[in-house]
């Protein structure tokens, strides 16, 4: 009874466990055939793969995947991307901008690239000075002759790399004006359906909405003005540079002209001593004169050569100086100097203080800074609330279902716009931002200030200058000149009739030297205070003839 019952049990428990290894082992006609097929298809591909490996590797292999996930798509994409119509009173504005960079180009492109300049550029003799920079070997050679201050200042003018540096500028800044056009023009296209956004991780399943947005045509307006004050500041550092290079062409060529003089008359010096040293020789060979009048004048005449040697080392130096300023070789030789015309200014004290306060570059930049300032803050305030927007966005949940949700979520298509500002917050970072520049703008009010009394000493200084070389130059030539000349002829024929000593004689001679000297000298601090004085005001000042009175 026992052995039957286990016998019965054994092929019970047989036949359940074919069963379960039939059920596991032998699956559905559909999913074996689905099976066999995809490890065929994985097996070609992997041949396919194999065979193509080389071409891939010689063709595209080599490129960045970045350029075939994102790139080409994006490329194959561009062709249906909405056109969008363009808005007819921003197109205004925007053709408003653009045209201030015209405007400015022509002005750079132009014989006197800028109006009101330090320097008046337009002369005929400006001109033709001017057109010789753009030939270097013959306005070197030109440079050799006779040399005036018009033809320095050209080729300063053409030659200073400050003033390309200056001038690149500019161009630098007039290229802002089509970036904030196009990026005006990037805000305003629409942001198109794409297939679906690639996050890298998980299931993709969202996608981007369909939006445009509309910019405020007042902020571009804003754009371009805040960019036209910042052509205008490259402007002003333009003037700046050219007002300085001219002032130190100025210094410089005074300083030439006075060695120049200083030498010529020691020169003619020296020629009268030899002249004398001949007299006192034979003077004392017939017996009538002193040996040590001879050597006297051999002294004098040795101080003199070394004077005259140490005017030509200033020279050698001053005309390296005048070179590096026009940018040519420092061992350069160049000619002698030209005169220049003596004037004397018309404006008073009283008028050139309010000239230097209108006219100084510095000055008119600072106002350029605050103006520019005061719209970068009506701008910010306008970007404080965000343009109005009109897109729609689309939402599709892909997630697998799991045990509990058996039914995928439904899509959603909701509208989006944000034409409401009074919702949009005031945002404490803004309003800093808002603080900060005005407080900016106070600093610079500050320092307007300290330029314009710090100005006012300046004027003063080389007014006062101006007038002292003007006073001294009129006591040598009117009084101490003459008086000088008339005691060295006197002092001449008394010692040629014995009637006078050697001694004396060379002193009548050594005072007439320094007086000429002196008023050389006073003649030059005049016209280097005259010049610093227009480089203080801003301006070339009117001017008429110096009057001897």
């Amino acid at each position: 009874m026992i052995r039957t019952l286990n016998s019965f049990q054994f092929s019970v428990d047989n036949r359940r466990l074919k069963k379960n290894l039939c059920e596991r082992i032998f699956v559905p006609t559909t999913i074996k055939i689905g099976l066999i097929m995809l490890t065929v298809l994985i097996s070609g591909c992997a041949k396919h793969r194999l065979e193509t490996y080389q071409e891939l590797r010689d063709t595209k292999i080599q490129r960045p995947a970045y350029y075939y996930t994102e790139v080409e798509k994006k490329i194959s994409n561009t062709e249906s991307d909405p056109i969008v119509e363009p808005d007819q009173f921003l197109s205004e504005i925007e053709a408003k901008v653009l045209r201030y960079q015209k405007q400015w180009q022509a002005q750079l492109e132009s014989e006197t690239p800028m109006p009101n300049l330090f320097y008046d550029l337009s002369t005929d003799t400006m001109k033709a000075h001017r057109q010789l920079a753009s030939s270097p070997e013959a306005a070197r050679a030109r440079l050799a002759e006779p040399i005036t201050l018009e033809l320095l200042v050209a080729l300063g003018y053409e030659w200073s790399p400050g003033l390309k540096s200056a001038r690149e500028k500019i161009r630098a800044i007039l290229e802002q004006y089509p970036q904030a056009v196009y990026l005006e023009n990037v805000l305003r296209q629409y942001n198109a359906f794409t297939k679906q956004l690639d996050t890298k991780v998980g299931p993709m399943r969202h996608k981007e909405m369909m939006a445009m947005e509309f910019p405020f045509p007042g902020t571009l307006a804003l754009k371009g003005q805040v960019i036209t004050e910042d052509v205008l500041i490259a402007q002003k550092e333009f003037e700046i540079a050219l007002r300085d290079l001219v002032t130190e062409i100025k210094l410089a060529y005074y300083d030439y002209l006075f060695v120049v003089e200083a030498t010529r008359i020691n020169e003619e010096n020296q020629k009268l001593l030899q002249q004398m040293i001949a007299i006192a020789q034979t003077k004392f060979r017939v017996g009538r004169g002193k040996y040590s009048n001879v050597i006297m004048a051999q002294v004098e005449l040795s101080k003199l050569a070394n004077v005259i040697i140490t005017l030509e080392q200033q020279r050698e130096t001053i005309i390296a100086r005048l070179n590096t300023l026009l940018n040519t070789s420092a061992d350069l030789p160049l000619g002698i100097p030209g005169p220049v015309e003596e004037e004397r200014v018309i404006p008073t004290l009283a008028e050139l203080y309010a000239l230097a306060v209108q006219k100084r570059q510095e000055i008119q930049k600072q106002k350029l800074a605050i103006s520019k300032m005061g719209l970068v803050v009506e701008m910010a305030k306008q970007m404080t609330y965000p343009d109005p927007t009109l897109g729609a966005s689309y939402f599709e949940n892909r997630s697998m279902p799991d045990l509990k949700h058996t039914q995928k979520m439904p899509m959603t298509f909701m509208a989006q716009r944000t034409l409401n500002p009074t919702n949009t917050a005031w945002f404490g970072h803004r309003n800093s931002y808002i603080r900060e520049v005005n407080v900016k703008i106070e600093a610079i009010e500050h320092r307007i200030e300290e330029l314009e009394s710090q100005l006012r000493f300046v004027v003063k200084k080389h007014h006062f200058g101006m007038e002292t070389a003007n006073r001294s130059i009129r006591l040598y030539r009117q009084t101490l000149l003459p008086q000088a000349q008339q005691a060295l002829d006197a002092a001449n024929t008394a010692y040629q009739a014995a009637q006078i000593d050697f001694l004396s004689f060379l002193d009548a001679q050594r005072t007439l030297l320094n007086l000429r000297i002196e008023e050389e000298r006073a003649l030059r601090d005049y016209h280097q205070h005259l010049t610093q004085l227009e480089q203080a005001v801003g301006m070339i000042l009117p001017k008429h003839p110096l009057i001897q009175k």
